[in-house]
């Protein structure tokens, strides 16, 4: 058998790595950072990946990118999964290009390289600022110098970003994020706008009917007779927004976004922008007094003839009989429903003498979106007052069922029993591991399983108390609920305590018919 040499025996020796880290590639990459060379998720990574490369000691487990993400704050969806993998000890190292990626605010970029990685025995490299926490020379003044420069740099592009958006308002260019309906962005040049002919054709159909002296419900029938799709859901048809970006709602036109349409000077061919600034992270309408304002920075889609004579028509208050009755409390506040749409029903004067509830969905849409249910509150009371008569023999019968004190008392005993078990083993753990008794792996599987069993019987602790005080809730309400039916002789005894303490919701229906389900029972009553 041949002999080794003292030299490979060396290599050999050399070879042999003692810590292995599980390591983390983290890579972000903000809106700014992509106009800068070198800072593409393609570069950081293969800058990182090239540097494992070089260190046997390292062992790649994943890889975290947050792409398009501020480095000014740290809630960023891949920088906290991969905390989390930290906090359940999947990794041990976190690799970046440079500090500037881990975070550009210096605060809290410090306490996580100086405080949050030594303590969870991290080790952190940052490659091109030659940055190693497992070498002894990085130098932590210069870590923080380099933290201060990344925090200015990002306030100074901050600051640019915002004189930039303020140029060109000042200078009239298009800022927005989507055209308004009517128009598009220009497709070399997305601060002008050009006429979208189609939308441009429903809202001149809009400022006509409008200058005819037609009201916006009545605009609102004709849009939604019509099946014309509102502005989001016509962007989605184009390609301009996405199914998802859209959701499931605002399948007809409605009252606020023709108002908007008709309010807006953008349709004389002037831009008007900055009517919203943002005060301490608050956005605030500003009034318009303060707005910007360009003219003839675009092509009209209507006059500035029809525009002034629709807003002098907007400006007319709609005549009302004036309201002689005194006014009342609404005592079936948040419990009506509507039962063509179930959105809340609104109270209003009628006339000179009544109050009626009415659904609004027809005003604010159209009535294809709602036939629009309606009753008067006289009526509606003396049928509540009808149903609450004959309800008091179901509240003297209903029961809030739950288990006896007796079988409460002895499951809360016991699973406190365990509780104080479990937490007295636990600390015993690290005793018995000192003592040598048990193993590091022995510690850590029991520790883990105490632990499991002590969240889930606080968990069951708290469910239990819980339980009781519901019970003890409910069934002091049902006997304020029993209380209140009973001292029920006219209508004139209906409140809102009353009311509320009985009825769960009413629901409206053609005919003046109404559904209620009461408190306390499954049971749903008709009159």
């Amino acid at each position: 058998m041949a002999r080794k040499s003292r030299k490979q025996c060396d290599v050999a020796s050399n070879l042999e790595i003692k810590n292995i880290y599980n390591t983390a590639v983290y890579i972000r990459l903000s809106v700014t950072d992509r106009k800068q060379k070198g800072d593409s998720i393609e570069t950081q990574q293969a800058i990182i990946e090239s540097f494992i490369a070089e260190h046997p000691d390292m062992e790649l487990r994943e890889v975290y990118i947050d792409n398009g993400k501020t480095g000014q704050n740290f809630e960023r969806p891949e920088f906290q999964r991969m905390i989390a993998d930290i906090e359940n000890e999947r990794i041990n190292c976190c690799i970046v290009k440079d500090l500037s990626r881990l975070g550009r605010n210096a605060i809290d970029s410090g306490y996580y390289v100086e405080k949050y990685f030594p303590l969870n025995n991290i080790r952190f490299v940052a490659v091109t600022d030659n940055y190693d926490s497992a070498n002894g020379e990085s130098s932590g003044i210069m870590l923080s110098l380099k933290n201060m420069i990344n925090e200015s740099y990002a306030l100074d592009v901050s600051r640019k970003v915002r004189a930039t958006f303020r140029m060109n308002i000042k200078n009239g260019y298009f800022v927005g994020g989507q055209a308004p309906y009517g128009y598009l962005k220009h497709p070399d040049d997305c601060h002008k706008l050009v006429v979208d002919e189609y939308a441009a054709g429903i809202v001149k159909r809009i400022f006509e009917m409008a200058a005819d002296g037609q009201r916006i419900n009545a605009i609102l029938e004709w849009l939604n007779g019509n099946q014309i799709l509102p502005p989001n859901r016509y962007l989605c048809s184009i390609g301009k927004l996405s199914p998802k970006a859209i959701g499931s709602d605002n399948i007809y036109w409605s009252y606020r976004g023709v108002r908007s349409i008709l309010d807006n000077r953008i349709y004389c061919g002037d831009m008007v922008q900055g009517r919203k600034t943002t005060v301490n992270s608050v956005l605030k309408r500003l009034p318009e007094s303060e707005w910007t304002i360009t003219e003839n920075t675009h092509e009209a889609v209507v006059s500035r003839e029809i525009f002034a004579t629709v807003q002098e028509f907007l400006k007319q208050p709609n005549k009302s009989p004036r309201f002689t009755t005194p006014k009342t409390d609404n005592i079936f506040q948040g419990k009506l429903l509507c039962s063509c749409c179930n959105r809340p029903m609104a109270r209003k004067r009628d006339g000179e003498k009544f109050y009626r509830y009415k659904c609004h969905t027809p005003k604010l849409y159209s009535s294809y979106a709602c036939t629009g249910m309606k009753i008067t509150e006289k009526l509606l009371k003396e049928k509540i007052f009808e149903l609450l008569q004959g309800h008091e023999v179901v509240l003297t019968q209903a029961t809030v069922t739950a288990p006896s004190v007796d079988t409460h008392s002895n499951e809360l005993s016991a699973v406190k029993s365990e509780l104080g078990k479990n937490q007295n083993f636990l600390k015993g753990l690290y005793e018995s591991l000192i003592l040598g008794d048990i193993t590091d792996f022995e510690y850590k599987e029991m520790k883990s399983g105490y632990e499991t069993k002590i969240a889930d019987l606080t968990a069951q602790e708290k469910q239990l108390r819980d339980n009781a005080h519901t019970h003890k809730l409910q069934s002091k309400a049902l006997s304020q609920a029993r209380e209140s039916v009973l001292k029920i002789e006219s209508i004139s005894d209906l409140t809102a305590d009353v009311i509320d303490s009985v009825i769960e919701k009413i629901h409206v229906h053609e005919n003046n018919r109404i559904t209620v389900k009461f408190r306390f029972t499954e049971e749903v009553q008709e009159a």
